[in-house]
């Protein structure tokens, strides 16, 4: 029997594909949500999803075709099940009303504030203007004028009404989008009516169906179009604003409870073929452990484990390498690495030090909340809808930024500002004249989060900048590792959502890897007992990590990661991380016991892999008085640990407590 193509959209877009799929000569089989559900992502989620698994489970579907774009990060986390999905690399509907994002980003240049309208909007949304002012939405509940003046009287229901239908004042225009679809002087008619009611300017704008067209016939992905295989999540690449497909290994690890639990019952879905055998590295605080995996037969073939070497990645993952099967690691064809190194950097208050520029809300005072230094406020103001009201300064932004590499010895800064996820213009300008002036590197908030809480979204973005040499540093030994060894499979790495991201996106974002080695603990335990309800405790050398499992599930954290004591927008399992762990430093100051964050390690350990430890311990001892400036003498910039030091043992006790990171 010949598979169906399947579509699953919100219903504003029925006329449209519907017309699209007739000019084409296509045979679609349609499912339309009801509209607005992109008010309400979770929701939109949750009914996505079930969709998809109803139509994945009848086995009759040659690919599901997704009538939605970012929309609210509603899709963002969707599973495509045993069928490819095909979805627009679009924020909303509108852009694919205008024909693309650049066209939606250019008419939101001209008139941000714009509510725009179109011949399936109308005909899913719309009552008559005339009854407008008798009803209003509370949530999900229709709130009829005349029952609230029966209850609570009239000046309470029209103080109700007035607040419910407050959202007006963020617009300013009404556009009508002539697509071409179908045409009636009522739906043109309605979007004037909404102009005149609002007191908005109102404007017709010439769409198309191109990019509609382009959705329904893909069978590939295009700078346009994202084609999602089976067995992988739709991702969110916050740096390019895009959608993305990653990969799932361990798809029966779901990462929230919106999954049905009818999916149990169905067929089990195995990883795609093309990828047999896999190698997974998890570089921690402590160690280094490394397992080649059968993937077809979901069987470890050999592993092995080694002391981390911070002060050179490379030697701990050579160790660990080295005991494996060397036959069957030459066979690898995919490299997944999990590591704490982001959440132990993180706790234990480490990594380069990053300036805060920030570009807050007018007079809210928002930015004495954000516990950093140093920090800046500069010119520069959008409001809500991301409209200018105050340009930056550039030579406000140099000013600032070389005062704070010259006077705090910044090497890395954080640029964020309010309204920024929804108009980037001024983090991507004020990024541009740091980078251009210090040559630090830059994040911004909008390239890690779409959510509009400004403090988090600075938080986030000044995380991501401390410890980014960090992850950097362990990608690039690892890669140089595989290199030496003739491998060449591509590398990926776990997020603290339990999805792959590339090591190319890694470097860039590295704070999305926070409590990546606890979700592999997780997925290794689950896998490893079989138990679907447990409580799952991972205790490492810096850090204890606690999840639990239920049905075989881990819920997804809503409100972004917590870890150490910071709060950010990284989608990551509900993982509750405490700075203690086997190596945590106990020390003993004016009569009190403080155990961690930060973490030790015996110097038995230098002992027992170095050579000439005994006698760089020797020299140390016998030269205490002179120690003060030579430490004083390390902490200059130029200082190199791999040609300064007297004694190789001497070079490793430094690199071993600290001292590379004066």
């Amino acid at each position: 029997m010949k598979k169906k193509v399947y579509a699953i959209a919100c219903a504003v877009l029925a006329i449209d594909m519907k017309h699209s799929a007739e000019k084409l000569g296509l045979d679609i089989e349609y499912k339309f949500l009801e509209a607005g559900l992109h008010n309400t992502p979770k929701l939109l989620k949750e009914k996505l999803q079930a969709a998809i698994d109803d139509i994945s489970a009848n086995g009759l579907c040659d690919h599901i075709i997704i009538g939605y774009g970012i929309c609210g990060k509603g899709t963002i986390g969707v599973h495509s099940r045993s069928v490819p999905l095909v979805i627009p690399k679009v924020h909303d509907c509108v852009a694919l009303f205008l024909g693309g994002d650049q066209a939606y980003k250019n008419e939101f240049k001209k008139f941000p504030g714009t509510y725009y309208l179109s011949a399936g909007w109308c005909e899913e949304k719309t009552e008559p203007m005339s009854q407008r002012n008798q009803w209003a939405y509370f949530g999900d509940k229709k709130l009829k004028f005349n029952d609230l003046v029966e209850k609570h009287g009239k000046d309470a229901a029209q103080q109700t009404f007035d607040f419910l239908n407050s959202w007006q004042k963020n617009y300013q225009r009404a556009a009508f989008i002539e697509t071409g679809a179908k045409t009636s002087p009522r739906y043109e008619k309605f979007a004037q009516e909404m102009a005149r009611e609002y007191n908005w300017e109102y404007h017709k704008i010439k769409g198309g169906q191109a990019l509609i067209e382009k959705m329904i016939a893909a069978d590939h992905s295009t700078s346009e179009i994202l084609f999602v295989p089976p067995e992988h999540v739709i991702g969110f690449d916050a740096i390019q604003s895009t959608l993305s497909a990653n990969p799932i290994l361990d798809h029966d690890i779901k990462t929230n409870n919106t999954d049905s639990r009818k999916e149990k019952k169905k067929k089990k879905i195995h990883i795609d073929s093309y990828i047999k055998i896999g190698l997974g590295i998890d570089a921690g605080g402590t160690y280094t452990d490394a397992v080649i995996y059968d993937l077809e037969k979901k069987k470890p073939f050999c592993k092995a484990k080694s002391l981390t070497t911070k002060w050179d990645f490379t030697i701990g993952i050579k160790k660990a390498l080295k005991k494996l099967d060397q036959e069957k690691l030459r066979k690898i064809e995919l490299i997944s690495l999990s590591t704490t190194l982001a959440t132990n950097a993180i706790v234990e208050n480490e990594g380069q030090k990053v300036g805060m520029i920030l570009m807050p809300p007018y007079g809210l005072g928002i930015d004495k909340h954000i516990p950093h230094h140093p920090k800046s406020v500069i010119k520069g103001q959008l409001d809500i809808t991301g409209r200018q009201l105050l340009a930056i300064d550039p030579d406000e932004v140099r000013q600032q930024a070389s005062q704070m590499v010259e006077n705090h010895g910044v090497t890395a800064f954080a640029v964020s500002g309010y309204a920024g996820s929804i108009n980037p213009e001024h983090e991507i300008q004020v990024k541009e004249i740091i980078h251009k002036q210090t040559g630090c590197f830059v994040t911004c908030g909008h390239e890690l989060s779409d959510t509009l809480n400004f403090q988090t979204r600075a938080i986030t973005a000044m995380l991501n900048a401390r410890i980014v040499p960090r992850l950097a540093g362990l990608l690039l030994d690892l890669e140089n590792v595989m290199a030496t060894l003739g491998i060449h499979a591509p590398i990926v790495v776990v997020k603290g959502d339990g999805t792959l991201m590339s090591s190319t996106m890694a470097k860039q974002r590295p704070v999305e890897t926070i409590l990546s080695g606890p979700a592999a603990s997780v997925a290794g335990a689950k896998h490893l007992t079989g138990i679907k309800d447990a409580l799952v405790v991972d205790m490492g050398g810096t850090t204890t990590d606690t999840a639990a499992l239920t049905n075989g599930l881990v819920t997804l954290n809503e409100q972004g990661s917590n870890v150490g004591g910071h709060r950010t927008h990284v989608n990551a399992l509900e993982i509750r991380t405490a700075g203690l762990g086997g190596d945590s430093l106990i020390a003993f100051e004016k009569g009190e016991f403080f155990i961690g964050p930060k973490r030790v390690a015996p110097i038995s350990w230098l002992g027992q892999m170095v050579p000439g430890t005994k006698e760089a311990l020797q020299f140390l001892n016998q030269t205490q008085q002179d120690l003060i400036p030579l430490m004083n003498w390390l902490k200059k910039p130029m200082f190199s640990l791999t040609t300064a030091c007297p004694f190789d043992g001497l070079k490793k006790i430094l690199s071993f407590s600290g001292a590379d990171s004066l």
